[in-house]
């Protein structure tokens, strides 16, 4: 536990369009799902996203572009 305290916080990308917790809309094997943001990285000049899906026991979504996802749900 003592070493926990000297990891680094990930950076969250700036150019991102939606932030951690937002909660989209986006395909997934031709269906529209919903989910929560859950991480974001810059990989080759995109962001990409991790997605939550589900709550209790979830499903995530990994390395999904940010121009595949339909909008942000208010």
């Amino acid at each position: 536990m003592f070493f926990n305290i000297f990891k680094k916080k990930p950076v969250y990308p700036e150019n991102a369009k939606y932030q951690l917790g937002d909660f989209v809309r986006f395909r997934h094997r031709g269906e529209l799902h919903f989910g929560f943001i859950h991480e974001a990285r810059v990989e080759n000049g995109e962001v990409l996203y991790t997605i939550q899906m589900g709550g209790e026991c979830p499903t995530f979504v990994y390395n999904y572009k940010e121009e595949n996802i339909v909008g942000k749900v208010n």
